[in-house]
């Protein structure tokens, strides 16, 4: 190949690639549409006045708790609860050993039928006594008529001297039986206040070992629940130590620590929000109790809210109420329109093309209307509230 022909050649190798890349395309790839999605609901961001809160943490209590005891000294015979046991007001829970008690039972019994039957024979003399000085009256009355009879005949000179004498020591004799038998019949009547005595001593005595003898038997005070067992069968019960721990499960409150701060705008029965998630229960509760006197060490003051009659409340769950403090503009949106990536919350923001866009937002309180969002969202914007389990990032809402 001559020379001229090789430049030829190279020329056109250079030109060739050239050409190419001046060439228009055959044809054009079209747009991708995003996907739309209907059906969903669309809501303006607005701020709104929110209730300020502090939150403060309680212990839910029973407003009834009792410890049994025994008023007696013995020993435990029989206990019929145990620990998580339900009970009935009146019920049997406790029976003690009342051997003691019955046999003072006994010897008051005896002593009594004893005075009783002195009582019988005391009776008997004091009707003796009675009719013995009945008989002493009369002798001294008719001694009397006699002697004023024989007074009249000495007068006349009618009788001797020696036979009024005699009458008049007569008279005499009768006025002292007289006085023995009223003397007789008070000592009687002494004798059986004594044995009156006795019978009533006797009955009192029987009247308290029965009492005692109840205190054998010791009952529930109320309908509840056992918590605590302190002892078992054949323990010692004395008065003042437990034995058994009784609460009412039917009403129950949450006692809270509130700051001194805070504690001032709270009054009775004024109602707030409380949480106790162990019993899956959420709502009102008006306060019941607020203690005068606050803790010197920790700077609160304890206050009481009743809790509603609701299942698996019971003693000893952590719970929340929440106080309010003040009120302040802030935005909120309900919970359905918070989506959450994990650690990471946010929600649909809708721009003015229709198109979903995802959007990290902080959160701060959850409240039984709405979540509070800190930030990631403005006063104005668009968003998706429900539905958004159909939506994602990008596509385009068809309102």
């Amino acid at each position: 190949m001559t020379t001229p022909q090789r430049t030829l050649l190279g020329l056109a190798l250079v030109a060739l690639p050239l050409l190419a890349c001046g060439r228009e395309p055959a044809r054009q790839e079209k747009a991708v549409e995003p996907p739309v999605v209907r059906g969903v609901t669309i809501g303006t961001v607005s701020e709104s006045a929110l209730d300020e809160v502090v939150e403060v943490t309680g212990t839910v209590r029973s407003r009834t708790v009792t410890t049994l005891s025994s008023k007696i000294v013995g020993r435990i015979l029989a206990l019929h609860a145990s620990e998580g046991s339900a009970v009935k007001a009146g019920q049997i829970l406790i029976e003690l050993d009342d051997q003691d008690i019955a046999a003072q039972t006994r010897r008051a019994e005896a002593g009594l039928r004893e005075a009783e039957a002195a009582m019988d024979e005391v009776d008997r003399a004091v009707a003796a006594s009675a009719a013995a000085q009945t008989a002493a009256e009369a002798q001294r009355d008719l001694a009397a008529s006699t002697l004023a009879r024989y007074q009249r005949l000495l007068d006349r000179k009618s009788v001797a001297p020696q036979e009024y004498d005699q009458v008049a020591a007569q008279q005499k004799a009768a006025v002292a039986a007289v006085e023995r038998a009223i003397a007789e019949g008070q000592a009687v009547q002494a004798r059986r206040a004594q044995v009156q005595a006795r019978m009533e001593s006797a009955r009192a005595e029987i009247a308290g070992t029965q009492v005692m003898r109840g205190y054998a038997k010791i009952t529930a005070p109320f309908d509840g629940v056992v918590t605590v067992k302190h002892t078992d069968v054949g323990g010692l019960a004395a008065p003042g130590v437990p034995i058994l721990t009784l609460e009412d499960n039917r009403r129950y409150w949450l006692e809270i620590a509130v700051p001194d701060s805070q504690v001032r705008g709270l009054t009775l029965r004024q109602s707030l929000q409380v949480s106790v998630e162990a019993a899956a229960f959420s709502g009102a509760a008006s306060i019941g109790e607020i203690l005068p006197a606050a803790d010197a060490a920790t700077r609160t003051t304890l206050v009481r809210l009743d809790l509603p009659a609701k299942r698996g409340v019971r003693a000893g769950l952590f719970g929340r109420a929440a106080i309010p403090v003040g009120r302040r503009q802030a935005i909120q949106v309900t919970r359905q329109a918070v989506v959450e990536r994990g650690q990471l919350q946010g929600v649909y923001v809708v721009g003015q093309d229709g198109i979903a866009r995802f959007r990290l937002i902080r959160t701060g309180a959850t409240r039984k209307d709405g979540v509070e969002v800190l930030s990631g969202l403005a006063s104005g914007e668009q968003i998706v509230l429900a539905g958004v389990e159909r939506v994602s990032d990008g596509v385009r809402i068809q309102r």
